[in-house]
């Protein structure tokens, strides 16, 4: 669940305009950051770069908010699930070694594995159905994640737990198959998974910014991490030997970069290799919000572009790396800001249509719209039967936009009739009849140029009232369900209500609008159920900041 900024905006914008009035006007990348980044709170580096040319290097925010220091374009943060694919490539290179086979069982290098009939492949791509420990329920927020595990004690946890499925039967994002990756590289080179990614992979390429996360290690430039919530917090307490080879290095912003031009410029492995690695097969085809995935890669498209990426989160950092093949434009944006709005997902995506000069609405100058054309919008919109959103005008003037069951956001006009959202690629534009009356909203969710129509049908706010469900009601929509890979969502009863409690953060109640339907206003979540005739939810639909994301229900 993520949070705001805009107490932080109005002081990146003064910076911004002492800045042009001293003629030192921050390039439109470095502008974007600044807006999305308070300089008060923690933030973001970034890095852009286009057929091995830098176009961007800098940052945004604070590394230690005690101390006021502000992040630096060399600080080094967190790699979170951005690891897997340094670990995927680990695993390639032994391969092109001679030293595996991506068919072999996993009981070649690990005899005693319960389920050693799955194959290197089955692990890289997650089909090999092995239960998550990131999925056990509380895991990754109790003590149990505290402790300092070594790689055997580490796959005990899970080595006993019950498979999801049968290898090469479906797919499902799995923590425990790279840490058994991670195992398999060290049982194979007689070295620590991560030793050996720094001397076949990173080392011979340059790449001398990252490493794995150890606690006891002085690193230069590392940097903390923090949690969004009602107020910015310390990160909780990982012990980073658990994420291993699924998630534990760090790194500068720069040197993903290196890595991810290098990797796609072909100096990393052999071409047979690589292109197992951007591969999906049937049962790695769609899987991630219609995405594919290949070997530590999340494989889709961009903008008519080819695009591979992969984000990750962990406690006090979200990161994501994108490539454009076509274009060869690198985008990598690592934040000590967990849970923060926008997203580094989104906000790479911003700085790439920068790089290709197609800039979203969002980074246009925002203007000033006479109080009463604003007035004019006020009102309730209709998206679909049962479903509105409402536009109304705050005491400070702004103009508030609210989906049904979703958090109220302040939107800014960059048009007379166009308005955008701060904290996503989200914008709309106001239709209007020959006599000039607003009759519809265009909204373009993400910036997509197709557009979701709300018909305006009154000129009051209207807003449906929450509604009490009985327990068996409740008992349908119970379960976990799958945001995105590594990220779940727990939806449970307690004290007689509903709940719902995202992977790495604190619960949040939950009000029903309809027997499908829940929504916390607070953070700005509407939750839509997949209700079949009988029996619990197939799967739900969030919507937050603009956005609509598909959760299967997942087994625990």
């Amino acid at each position: 669940m993520r949070r705001v900024i805009y107490p932080g905006l109005c002081l990146s914008l003064l910076l911004l305009l002492t800045a042009c009035a001293n003629g030192h006007q921050p390039s439109p990348y470095q502008a974007a950051m600044e807006q999305a980044y308070a300089p008060d709170q923690p933030g973001a580096t970034a890095v852009v770069s286009r057929e091995g040319e830098i176009l961007f290097q800098g940052a945004a925010g604070l590394a230690h908010m005690e101390l006021g220091l502000p992040l630096e374009a060399e600080h080094r943060l967190r790699l979170a699930s951005v690891s897997k694919q340094y670990t995927a490539a680990a695993i390639l290179k032994l391969a092109d070694e001679g030293k595996l086979a991506l068919d072999d069982p996993l009981e070649r290098f690990l005899p005693d594995y319960p389920q050693g009939e799955v194959t290197v492949h089955q692990l890289l791509n997650h089909s090999s159905g092995i239960a998550s420990y990131t999925s056990i329920p509380g895991y990754m927020m109790d003590e149990r994640i505290r402790r300092d595990l070594g790689t055997h004690d580490l796959i005990q946890v899970f080595a006993d737990r019950e498979p999801d499925f049968e290898p090469g039967e479906d797919w499902l994002y799995n923590n425990s198959g790279y840490v058994l990756l991670g195992a398999i590289i060290e049982e194979i080179s007689g070295k620590p998974w991560h030793e050996y990614i720094r001397e076949a992979l990173l080392s011979p390429a340059g790449i001398n910014e990252t490493g794995y996360f150890s606690h006891e290690e002085i690193v230069p430039g590392r940097v903390p991490g923090y949690q969004a919530g009602e107020t910015v917090s310390n990160a909780p307490w990982i012990s980073m030997s658990q994420p291993h080879a699924a998630g534990a290095l760090y790194g500068s912003a720069m040197d993903v970069d290196r890595w991810q031009r290098r990797l796609h410029g072909g100096e990393l492995l052999s071409d047979e290799h690589y292109q197992a690695m951007i591969r999906a097969d049937e049962i790695a085809t769609g899987v991630v919000n219609g995405d594919d995935y290949g070997y530590g890669l999340i494989l889709g498209e961009w903008r008519d572009q080819d695009l591979i990426h992969h984000g990750g989160g962990i406690h006090g950092f979200n990161t994501y790396a994108m490539y454009l093949p076509e274009s060869a434009l690198s985008v990598v944006v690592l934040s000590n800001h967990a849970g923060h709005e926008p997203a580094p997902a989104i906000m790479a995506r911003r700085l790439a249509a920068i790089a290709l000069g197609e800039p979203y609405p969002v980074e246009k100058e925002r203007i000033q719209v006479d109080p009463d054309r604003l007035d004019e919008l006020v009102g309730t919109y209709e998206i679909e039967e049962g479903v509105i959103r409402t536009l109304r005008v705050d005491e400070e003037g702004r103009l508030i936009s609210q989906r049904q069951g979703g958090r109220a956001f302040p939107v800014e006009a960059v048009s007379p009739d166009r308005f955008v959202f701060a904290t996503s690629l989200s914008y709309f534009d106001v239709e209007r009849d020959g006599d000039g009356q607003v009759v519809a909203l265009r909204f373009h969710q993400q910036g997509a140029p197709d557009y979701e129509r709300a018909e305006k049908v009154s000129d009051d706010i209207l807003e449906p009232e929450a509604i009490e469900l009985d327990e068996a009601q409740m008992e349908r929509l119970t379960g976990l369900y799958q945001i995105q890979p590594g990220f779940t969502l727990r939806v449970f009863i307690h004290d007689g209500g509903l709940h719902a409690q995202a992977t790495g953060q604190g619960p949040v109640p939950l009000e029903a609008t309809t027997p499908s339907r829940l929504r916390n206003q607070q953070f700005g979540l509407e939750l839509v159920f997949d209700l079949p005739e009988h029996g619990p939810a197939d799967s739900l639909t969030l919507h937050q900041a603009g956005q609509e994301i598909p959760a299967p229900r997942i087994e625990e």
